[in-house]
């Protein structure tokens, strides 16, 4: 840079070549004098002179001085570097000027005795201050929205490791959730099949029991039937009619035998019992049925059995059942006491809040009729169209009506794509994880919407019926 500026400093910037004879001028620009002699010798015939540097203008033709400084400090010599993409490629001299009528660069020449004597012309370092300015204002610009976009990829990295964290956490409570449902499945297994094996060895015993008693019997009839044979075969019958006096206890197997005979015509088949198979399913059963119950609790967290309605809270355009566990629309204003915690529309709180844990709890709609779930803080408004609920920040809501369904909060309102198949809803809450998810009890279930926030107030059951119903369901 210092090397460019010494040549610059040491060219004439007419002819670009190292001064020969150096003068300066009034306003202190050097030249050649031939050069500039040459080129007041154009403009005598306009009345006035001007410097081809500065364009400082002399009503006479100024006297030349000699620079001495120039003549006798400097080593003049020729450049070393190609000024080839400097120069003008008509006049092969330093180009000086910009034309803004021909968005052009050039020379002293061209603009002094060439096409361009006419036009309007800045210095180069004029447009080049201005240039750099203009460059300077875009860079005021670009670096903060280069900055933001870094902080916003900073900020979505850091989302990312979240998520990622996140995701390793699920899926490390995914996989231990399914090998606790293995060790339970095990385990009901080894039960359910030790109480059929207990069935089998019971009834085997009894099998085994009723075969020996049948032995016997079978051994002392095979007795009796030998004995019964022998006398069969006596010759003769004076024999027979002889024991029958004298031997009574043959003649009385004999008879015995005929009437054992009768009576086994008349001898059921063994009654033996089966495997119970009705208590082996109820077993089963209710086994699954524990898993079941206890995963939800894993899943959903724990199941808010004893949540009521608040009768207090309820506007006095809705029913409540004796049981405090549905709400009707009512046309009929049910007059109850004014108090500041009352709904002035159709809506109504649970008794029940929860400031943290995990939850959940089931509610029954109407097929017809529109009606809303959700959850509110107990500082949400009662009165005024802000204090429907999803209209306030207090409130997070999902509705259904005209067969589908949306979601609100703080007034702001999104539909969503499912179109509803199931009258019954299941709404989770993950108070310090701040998560507040809807799923619909089809089959199979679906995942309607989670609305993620950070809880800052206990959360009460909220809900609203338009000409519906909602059943609290276990």
């Amino acid at each position: 840079m210092a090397a460019a500026d010494l040549r610059d400093e040491l060219n004439c910037s007419i002819c670009l070549s190292i001064y020969t004879d150096p003068v300066s001028l009034p306003c202190d620009h050097n030249f050649c004098r031939g050069c500039i002699g040459a080129a007041w010798d154009t403009q005598g015939g306009s009345g006035s002179y001007s410097c081809p540097e500065c364009r400082a203008e002399y009503p006479e033709r100024p006297a030349l001085e000699r620079n001495k400084i120039l003549s006798a400090e400097h080593v003049l010599t020729e450049p070393t570097t190609n000024l080839g993409n400097r120069k003008c490629f008509v006049h092969d001299e330093l180009l000086k000027y910009f034309c803004n009528e021909d968005s052009a660069y050039i020379c002293v020449s061209c603009y002094m005795f060439g096409e361009h004597k006419t036009h309007h012309v800045v210095f180069l370092n004029e447009i080049f201050e201005k240039k750099t300015e203009k460059m300077k204002n875009i860079l005021d610009k670009l670096i903060p929205e280069r900055d933001e976009i870094e902080k916003s990829v900073q900020s979505l990295q850091e989302r990312q490791r979240e998520v990622e964290g996140k995701a390793a956490g699920e899926a490390e409570r995914v996989t231990a959730l399914f090998r606790d449902i293995k060790d339970h499945l095990e385990a009901l297994e080894k039960q359910v099949l030790s109480e059929i094996s207990k069935q089998e060895e019971q009834l085997t015993l009894q099998i085994l029991y009723q075969i020996q008693q049948l032995e016997i019997k079978k051994d002392e009839l095979s007795r009796k039937i030998r004995r019964t044979e022998e006398l069969c075969n006596m010759a003769e019958s004076v024999t027979i009619l002889y024991g029958r006096a004298t031997d009574k206890p043959t003649f009385c197997d004999a008879q015995g035998v005929d009437n054992e005979g009768k009576g086994r015509d008349d001898q059921k088949d063994p009654v033996v019992g089966d495997v119970d198979e009705g208590f082996i399913s109820d077993m089963l059963l209710r086994g699954l049925g524990g898993i079941g119950a206890e995963l939800n609790k894993r899943i959903y967290g724990q199941e808010a059995t004893d949540m009521l309605l608040d009768i207090h809270t309820a506007g006095n355009n809705v029913f409540l059942s004796d049981d405090y566990k549905m709400v009707f629309c009512s046309k009929k204003d049910q007059r109850r006491p004014r108090l500041p915690q009352r709904f002035q529309y159709p809506q109504v709180l649970s008794t029940r809040s929860f400031p943290s844990g995990r939850h959940y709890w089931q509610v029954e709609g109407r097929e017809s009729g529109g009606w809303g779930v959700g959850a509110a803080y107990p500082s949400i408004e009662r009165t005024g169209t802000q204090s429907w609920i999803g209209n306030n920040k207090n409130s997070w809501c999902l509705y259904r009506g005209y067969k589908k369904y949306s979601v609100r909060h703080n007034n702001k309102v999104t539909d969503l794509p499912h179109v509803p198949s199931s009258q019954t809803i299941r709404i989770s809450l993950d108070y310090e994880a701040g998560r507040l998810s809807f799923y619909e009890l089809s089959e199979p279930i679906r995942h309607l919407h989670t609305f993620t926030t950070s809880f800052t107030e206990p959360l009460h059951g909220a809900f609203w019926v338009g000409l519906a119903n909602l059943k609290l369901v276990t």
